[in-house]
C-alpha cells in the first residue's frame, strides 16, 4: 500500500503561490568587505612643525582625492596661521599600518573652505581616489556608516561607525549630521552601497585669533574629538576638492575691506521688514579699500549681494560666514553690487575687489638667538585689533619669546608691538630687521630701548646686552 503524503496537493500549491508573492528579505550588505576596499582612500598624514627652538609632530585623517595622491585635510589639521616653509618631513601612511609611510609635499589652503591639501611624492597606486565609489543620495533617516580614526598612541588604528542621517543644514555648507558618531575628523562617510556620503569632521569650527587684555594676539583653535557626527554632505565635497592651490602659501583672495560684519537681530529686522531674508551690518571700513573707496559706511545694512537677498540662516550669525564665502568666490578685480540700507534709504554700491593684503601666514619674520627674541610684520590683522584700520601701519609685533633669554629677562611678550627702537620711529620691518642685525653684530652696544604698546598702554623695556 502506497504511504500516506504528509501534505495535500492543494497545500502545496499553497505554499510555492505563498513563497512567490511574499518578497525575501535583502541580503544583508558585507560592510567588513566594504570597509577594507575604502579605507585605501583613507590615509594619516604625519609631519613636524619646526619653529624657532622646537620641533613638534603633528598627525591628522585624510582623503586621497585623484589618481595623483592628492590628500585633502580639514581646516584644524595644521594651524593657518603657520608658514607653509615650517612644515617639515611631510609622510603619508595608510591608517593600522606600522609603516613609515611615503614622503609627500604639503600644496597649500583654501582661502574659501580653509582646508589644506598635501600630495604624495610616490605610491599613488597603492590608494584608491574618493570619486571611485560613486555618490550617495542623501535622505534624512537613512543608515549611514564611516571609517573613524583612532589616535597615534593606538598606531591610528581604523575601526567601524555608524549612525542615521538626522539632518542637513547650510551652515552655510551643506552639513549632515548623524544620530551617532559615524567618522572621525578628515575621513569618510558612506551609504549602505558604500558611496560616498561626505566627508567627516567639525567643519563649523574656525581658527581664530584672541587678543588679550595685554594685547597680545594668541591664535586659538578648538581640538576636534576622535569620533564625529558631523560631515561635509558628499556635493559640496566633491566640489570643493577641486579647489588645490596652486602655491603653498595660498592663492591670493579677493579682498573687500570691510571689519566686524555682524547678522542684523531680529528685533532690527522685523523693523525693517526683514524677517523673510539675511542682513548683516557693516561694524568697519578699512582705509583706502576697496569698499572705502566705493563709499561704503560703517553702520550700513547690507541686504543683498549682486541683486540676490542674503539667505535666511540659522543660527544668525551664518548669515555673516555666508556672505564671507560668496565675496571669496569672486575673482580679484571682480565688480560686486552691494544693497544696502543707510538711513531709511535703500541703495545700491558698486564695488572692484581688489588683493587681500597678507595674512599671518605671510608676515615676514625673523629669529635673533642671541637676544632670544623674533619678530614678524605688522599686518592689517594687526591694525584691526588695535583699532588701526590701514595696513600702512609701523612698527613689528614680537613673534617669540626664548624663556630664560635676554628679551625674557627684559618683560617682553608675545604680541608687544614695537614702535621704536633706541629712539627710532619703526616704519616697516625691513628697517626693525637692519637696527636687529646691527644690534647682533654691536660687541660694545651694552643696552637695547625699546618702546611697546601692550594692551593700548605704552611701555618703554631695555634689553641689557651685557
Amino acid at each position: 500500500m502506497p504511504s500516506k503524503s504528509l501534505f495535500t496537493f492543494g497545500q502545496v500549491a499553497a505554499a510555492c503561490l505563498f513563497a512567490f508573492l511574499t518578497p525575501q528579505a535583502a541580503a544583508e550588505p558585507d560592510y567588513e568587505a566594504m570597509f577594507d576596499e575604502r579605507l585605501k582612500s583613507v590615509v594619516v598624514v604625519e609631519l613636524f612643525v619646526q619653529r624657532q627652538i622646537d620641533r613638534e609632530p603633528v598627525s591628522a585623517t585624510g582623503a586621497v582625492i585623484d589618481e595623483e595622491g592628492r590628500i585633502i585635510l580639514i581646516d584644524s589639521a595644521l594651524p593657518s596661521w603657520f608658514p607653509p616653509e615650517w612644515f617639515k618631513d611631510i609622510r603619508v601612511r595608510p591608517p593600522g599600518e606600522d609603516v613609515e609611510g611615503v614622503p609627500a609635499t604639503y600644496l597649500g589652503q583654501d582661502f574659501l573652505t580653509g582646508f589644506h591639501f598635501v600630495q604624495m611624492d610616490e605610491g599613488a597606486e597603492n590608494y584608491t581616489p574618493v570619486t571611485h565609489w560613486g555618490q550617495a543620495e542623501l535622505k534624512r533617516g537613512q543608515f549611514l556608516w564611516g571609517i573613524a580614526v583612532m589616535d597615534k598612541q593606538w598606531h591610528f588604528a581604523p575601526y567601524y561607525l555608524s549612525g542615521r542621517l538626522a539632518a542637513i543644514e547650510k551652515i552655510p555648507w551643506d552639513i549632515g549630521f548623524t544620530t551617532t558618531p559615524a567618522t572621525s575628523p578628515g575621513s569618510l562617510v558612506f551609504d549602505e552601497q558604500g558611496r560616498v556620503a561626505g566627508w567627516g569632521g567639525r567643519i563649523t569650527i574656525e581658527e581664530k585669533i584672541l587678543v588679550a587684555e595685554d594685547g597680545r594676539q594668541l591664535p586659538i583653535g578648538l581640538k576636534d574629538t576622535r569620533d564625529t557626527a558631523a560631515f561635509l554632505a558628499v556635493d559640496t565635497f566633491m566640489e570643493q576638492i577641486q579647489r588645490i592651490p596652486t602655491e603653498p602659501i595660498g592663492d591670493p583672495r579677493p579682498y573687500l575691506g570691510t571689519s566686524g560684519l555682524q547678522p542684523v537681530t531680529r528685533e532690527v529686522a522685523q523693523f525693517l521688514g526683514l524677517e523673510n531674508q539675511g542682513a548683516v551690518v557693516v561694524s568697519d571700513i578699512i582705509e583706502a579699500s576697496p569698499a572705502d573707496k566705493a563709499g561704503l559706511k560703517s553702520k550700513d545694512i547690507i541686504v543683498k549681494l549682486d541683486g540676490e537677498p542674503l539667505p535666511k540662516r540659522r543660527p544668525d550669525f551664518i548669515v555673516t560666514r555666508h556672505f564671507d564665502n560668496e565675496i571669496s568666490r569672486h575673482a580679484i578685480g571682480d565688480t560686486i553690487t552691494l544693497t544696502v540700507i543707510r538711513g531709511d534709504e535703500e541703495q545700491d554700491i558698486s564695488i572692484t575687489l581688489d588683493k587681500q593684503p597678507k595674512v599671518l601666514k605671510e608676515a615676514l619674520r625673523a629669529y635673533y638667538d642671541e637676544l632670544g627674541l623674533g619678530i614678524r610684520e605688522f599686518i592689517l590683522l594687526d591694525g584691526v585689533a588695535r583699532r588701526e584700520l590701514r595696513v600702512d601701519v609701523g612698527g613689528v609685533v614680537v613673534d617669540f619669546i626664548k624663556p630664560n633669554s635676554k628679551a625674557n629677562t627684559a618683560k617682553l611678550e608675545p604680541g608687544d608691538w614695537i614702535k621704536e627702537i633706541d629712539g627710532t620711529k619703526i616704519n616697516s620691518f625691513a628697517q626693525a630687521e637692519q637696527i636687529f642685525d646691527g644690534v647682533a653684530s654691536d660687541t660694545g652696544k651694552a643696552e637695547l630701548v625699546l618702546l611697546v604698546e601692550r594692551n593700548n598702554e605704552t611701555k618703554v623695556l631695555r634689553v641689557k646686552l651685557k
